[in-house]
């Protein structure tokens, strides 16, 4: 009869620990693939677009356009990695539906560097903290929200940043949320983080600033070469 090996208090500990941390990865994808088809996203995106047809039939078809292309990118469940560029263009869309609905209550600056297009980055990993600025920002009483992205070379890795001066958040609060202990309306925010942590390792996760009454600067740093992903 096999000896039966005992497991000291201090690996158990270790072991549980690892499968807490893949249970948040796998509950935050799960996440991530319901907020890809949300029936409130839906709704509105296509609400709007209705309600353009009356006065501008061919811009209704760009939007028409926009809507399909920009589900269909969310709905590459085989892609966990795709070039900063495709993220881009997801973004751009997804910008082309919200300005339907909210007009020119948010503005949006691009300053991405060339050589920053080709890096790869996790599917929908820029685009919900676009969503993120856009929605909080709308959702205030500032006015106009001005949402900044940014792509820098940093040597081996990218730098990717989206800053916004809309209502922000306490700090405290934020990093509650990154750390999984609270919940709140930037859920978004942890999910993002944790497939950052679980593709790259914990070096890797998401970084923020904010305070509130004084807008939200968010931005993770990634390798530039698939071979340099945590294994």
């Amino acid at each position: 009869m096999p000896r039966r090996r005992t497991v000291s208090p201090e690996v158990r500990r270790e072991l549980n620990q690892e499968v807490d941390a893949a249970a948040q990865v796998i509950a935050a994808e799960l996440r991530t693939l319901r907020a890809q088809i949300s029936p409130h996203f839906l709704y509105n995106a296509l609400n709007a677009v209705a309600g353009i047809i009356p006065q501008d039939p061919p811009r209704a078809r760009d939007l028409l356009l926009d809507f399909a292309d920009f589900t269909r990118y969310t709905l590459q469940a085989d892609a966990e990695l795709v070039p900063l560029a495709e993220e881009l263009t997801a973004v751009e869309r997804y910008i082309e539906l919200e300005r339907a609905r909210f007009g020119q209550r948010f503005s949006i600056e691009l300053g991405i560097a060339p050589e920053a297009l080709s890096a790869p980055i996790p599917h929908l990993s820029l685009q919900p903290l676009v969503e993120n600025a856009v929605q909080h920002g709308v959702g205030s009483e500032r006015g106009k929200t001005h949402v900044a992205i940014d792509a820098y070379d940093e040597g081996t890795h990218i730098v990717v940043v989206v800053d916004d001066d809309g209502p922000g958040a306490d700090p405290g609060a934020i990093e509650e949320i990154l750390a999984g202990t609270a919940e709140g309306s930037h859920l978004g925010l942890r999910n993002v983080d944790l497939r950052l942590r679980h593709i790259y390792g914990g070096a890797h996760g998401l970084r923020c600033e904010t305070a509130a009454g004084a807008g939200m600067r968010v931005w993770f740093r990634v390798p530039k070469f698939n071979q340099e992903l945590h294994g």
